[in-house]
């Protein structure tokens, strides 16, 4: 039975609080009114194609997905549904009466063929410059294509612009994912683009659309694909909430879990072939266990600590790792600064932090740090212009997930804690070092040069140490920080703007 303080843990987790919040927070989205007047200003607006794959859903969802799209603020669309054999003559009905809007196009298939093949034959007769998916229970807000739109006018290189979504749950708007900026580390084990998803089409269509061994995934696995073959700088995130996602039992998602998980494993096994294992994690599921591999050879290691010995208990191999007391003496390929108060909480930290330390692509790796009580400390670090950073992670244990899995899974930081902090010597010696006017706050104006060099900070929950005592909030070199990042601070890249840290926790913000 859970202890009264447990249970008050629950029922204090992130997407609880959140979401009992969400209803006030709506009354503070601007209307969606608000972007005719871009629309407007849009001097050559491209053509955005809604592909819609159908199956024997609900006739009344049906056309209030249909009505979702005919209700856009943005006019230059076209809405192609394929219907897959659907069973139901109503269907037949709803969809009868999409011949009257000449921006409407049907096609039927003869036999049912999957969500895949529905898809991929409507794709076949689109032909706008972009391409939305909408599933066939779900809506659309009324600016949604207005958004994407104004987001490819600004920037033409862009092939994918993704947004935040929320749930109807008995027709009530619920459950919102307001999502962080673009983050290619969270997106390499959860679907962080799923809805709304925009793409050019041409792109799509070039990587062959949807692909069929992954039904219930398909999405996640387009989404792994086109990033793959353009890069994350053509990607980009819209926080704002477009995407109304139908809960219901009979959905293929809820009908299915367990084929939909399979098949996400599937499409990152796939996407990451070579360089890391995903298995099942049956302690956070949805989402799997990514594990990233190390390099071959495994690379030499210097421990940059003042107390090695219990602090630095690992599974690495012994014969590749030197303790030393500071950076100047170390030899090693990659260097893993050490506080003298963390303990080792699991032997395989180590090794863990240098896999992704030793990726090209990320500069420095940090690790979850808990207190002596076993709770969370440091999850990675959020960026303030008052206090340089702060620290999401509300004294939780490891049975919460946090936020979306902010806590179970590995993603992208502005920054994490000096106290733990693994880093290739090339990388470190690119960035000219640790800055001793930044105090406290080394580790972070580190992370922050290595970002302006196009180099990621990560964090990630499978590396665990312990505090011996609590630690104490950094503070000497705050006013240099804020001096020298100000515009930096003002903005933290990996939090969506709609919400905000207060004592640790995350809280909704005003909707922007």
């Amino acid at each position: 039975m859970l202890s009264f303080a447990d249970a008050w843990r629950r029922r204090q987790r992130p997407e609880r609080v959140l979401n009992q919040a969400y209803a006030g927070w709506l009354k503070t989205e601007p209307p969606a009114s608000a972007w005719r007047a871009s629309v407007a200003a849009l001097k050559r607006p491209p053509r955005i194609s809604v592909v819609m794959p159908v199956h024997d859903p609900n006739p009344v969802w049906l056309r209030d997905a249909i009505a979702s799209v005919r209700g856009q603020i943005y006019p230059n669309w076209e809405l192609v549904i394929a219907d897959d054999a659907s069973a139901d003559p109503a269907i037949a009905v709803c969809l009868a009466e999409c011949d009257a809007d000449s921006r409407m196009h049907v096609t039927r298939l003869p036999q049912q063929g999957g969500i895949s093949v529905a898809t991929n034959a409507a794709l076949a007769l689109a032909d706008g410059d972009y391409v939305a998916f909408l599933d066939h229970d779900d809506r659309l807000a009324p600016h949604a294509l207005a958004a994407a739109a104004c987001a490819f006018v600004e920037n033409p290189k862009l092939d994918l612009v993704f947004s935040d979504e929320d749930q109807l749950v008995n027709g009530r708007r619920a459950n919102p994912y307001f999502k962080p900026g673009w983050n290619v580390d969270l997106f390499q084990s959860q679907n962080l683009v799923c809805h709304l998803a925009v793409y050019r089409r041409t792109l799509v269509t070039q990587l062959g659309g949807m692909r069929g061994d992954v039904a219930g995934a398909q999405d996640y696995d387009l989404a792994l694909s086109v990033v793959d073959h353009v890069g994350p700088h053509r990607v980009r995130h819209v926080p704002l909430v477009l995407y109304h996602w139908r809960q219901s039992a009979t959905s293929f998602s809820a009908r299915d879990a367990d084929a939909c998980r399979a098949a996400a494993r599937r499409a990152l096994s796939r996407h990451l072939v070579g360089h890391a294992t995903i298995a099942e994690d049956a302690a956070h599921l949805p989402w799997p266990a990514v594990r990233f591999n190390l390099p071959q050879p495994a690379p030499s290691v210097s421990l940059i600590t003042a107390a090695p010995g219990p602090a630095a208990a690992h599974a690495y191999d012994p014969a590749l790792v030197e303790c030393v007391p500071d950076a100047a003496r170390a030899s090693g390929e990659v260097l893993v600064f050490l506080s003298a108060r963390l303990r080792a909480a699991d032997p395989g930290w180590l090794g863990e932090l240098v896999a992704h330390a030793s990726r090209p692509e990320i500069g420095a790796a940090g690790a979850l740090l808990l207190g002596a009580d076993g709770r969370r400390v440091h999850t990675g670090y959020v960026l303030h212009p008052k206090h340089v950073v702060q620290s999401v992670a509300p004294r939780s244990d490891e049975a919460d997930p946090g936020y979306r899995g902010q806590f179970a899974l590995a993603r992208s930081v502005a920054a994490v804690s000096g106290d733990c902090l693994a880093i290739r010597r090339e990388a470190l010696t690119t960035a000219g070092g640790l800055t001793a006017a930044a105090g406290d706050f080394a580790a972070v104006d580190l992370c922050l040069r290595l970002a302006e060099r196009g180099l990621r900070t990560l964090w990630t929950p499978h590396a665990h140490l312990r505090y011996a005592a609590v630690p104490r909030a950094p503070s000497a070199g705050a006013a240099w920080m804020r001096q020298r990042w100000a515009s930096v601070l003002a903005a933290d890249p990996y939090l969506n703007p709609n919400l905000r840290v207060v004592r640790g926790r995350l809280w909704l913000a005003k909707a922007s």
